[in-house]
């Protein structure tokens, strides 16, 4: 009876050495996870801030086509008056 009593002692301690362990671990766990929590709420926020720059240079870009566009037709119209202007002289 005294060697059973020994052996279940040592199950609940070797149980309590466990859930002690799991504890801890359970712990760090947590401490990890709301890290990696953090650092994703950080990239979406860097997303978010890279989505808008984005659209912006598309702006811009569109911006730019429409005066290059102009510029090109203001370059040709100059350049028809010069050479009428050429011709005159």
């Amino acid at each position: 009876m005294d060697d059973n009593l020994q052996l279940l002692e040592a199950k609940v301690l070797e149980a309590v050495a466990l859930i002690k362990d799991l504890k801890a671990e359970n712990s760090r766990l947590a401490a990890r996870c709301g890290d990696l929590a953090a650092q994703v709420a950080d990239l979406e926020s860097g997303r978010e801030r890279l989505a808008a720059e984005l659209a912006n240079a598309r702006a811009s870009a569109g911006d730019i086509e429409k005066y290059e566009a102009k510029r090109k037709e203001v370059e040709d119209r100059v350049g028809g008056l010069l050479q009428k202007l050429a011709a005159l002289g």
